[in-house]
């Protein structure tokens, strides 16, 4: 199993025309977990990794977990984002993510990319706060 950091802009990014904040993010978890990502490169995801959620703006923090449902698939119609996956958001640990995110700081970030692996020590945080 693999832990990745993925990268939502909320003035930029949407889901289904929705702002990509971490209230949006949250009602999901609940209302409609399941959800289609976009990503520049194909990853080596696999079914049952996680995807931590960092919100850009208007706090930098993780604050909101997945569960990847199958490995990422061609998207041969866009250029821009050519790769697709699936994954399932994690109503519980979202909560408390939510209620106690994880900074920029504690996940010892350097250079932020769309989707990067978590680093070891701050995989320790992001579970802790998550309740896994």
């Amino acid at each position: 199993m693999e832990d990745w950091i993925y990268i939502l802009n909320p003035n930029k990014d949407t889901f289904d025309g929705e702002p990509s904040d971490k209230e949006t993010v949250r009602h999901l978890a609940h209302a409609d977990p399941e959800l289609d990502l976009w990503l520049s490169r194909r990853n080596r995801m696999s079914p049952r990794d996680r995807l931590w959620f960092f919100f850009s703006q208007p706090e930098s923090a993780v604050a909101a977990v997945a569960e990847v449902d199958n490995e990422p698939q061609e998207d041969p119609d866009d250029r821009e984002f050519s790769y697709r996956v699936d994954a399932t958001l994690l109503p519980g640990p979202t909560d408390l993510l939510y209620g106690n995110p994880v900074s920029r700081d504690e996940l010892e970030l350097g250079q932020v990319r769309s989707v990067q692996k978590v680093k070891p020590g701050a995989l320790k945080i992001l579970l802790a706060r998550a309740g896994l």
